[in-house]
């Protein structure tokens, strides 16, 4: 799977169909599109963590997600195509992505999910549904 995204990477930025690679001119400081890759990132994170992802594949996915986005930005131009586009890759953007995976990386080994107390159990499977309670 890296081989393959790193393949397409290459192959996009030294093809100028789409448009000229670009990179950002832009600083670490923190603006709305840095707190958006942060929180995206994180966001990412989870969504891929509680849905049955590993640790490690939710980091993964959570970054190359953030990595296609700066590529879309430095091949598209804001100029020409909006909000799609962006103005330029950014070194930048991509820490924000990782700082934004590592700290919903860090709640999500720290913060431990609020135990179940729930007694009523429904069950669905392939031969059908199944109800239990449990006394206490």
């Amino acid at each position: 799977m890296y081989y393959l995204i790193v393949l397409m990477v290459l192959s996009i930025g030294f093809s100028q169909e789409i448009g000229e690679w670009r990179w950002a001119d832009d600083t670490a400081e923190l603006t709305h599109d840095k707190e958006a890759h942060f929180v995206g990132s994180g966001g990412a994170y989870f969504f891929f963590r509680h849905k049955g992802y590993s640790e490690k594949e939710s980091v993964l996915y959570s970054f190359y997600l953030g990595l296609g986005k700066e590529c879309i930005d430095a091949l598209l131009p804001w100029e020409k195509y909006g909000s799609w586009g962006g103005d330029g890759f950014s070194k930048y953007d991509l820490a924000y992505d990782l700082a934004g995976i590592g700290t919903a990386y860090l709640i999500d080994k720290l913060w431990k999910p609020k135990e179940n107390k729930n007694d009523f159990d429904i069950r669905f499977n392939y031969g059908g549904v199944s109800f239990s309670y449990r006394i206490p």
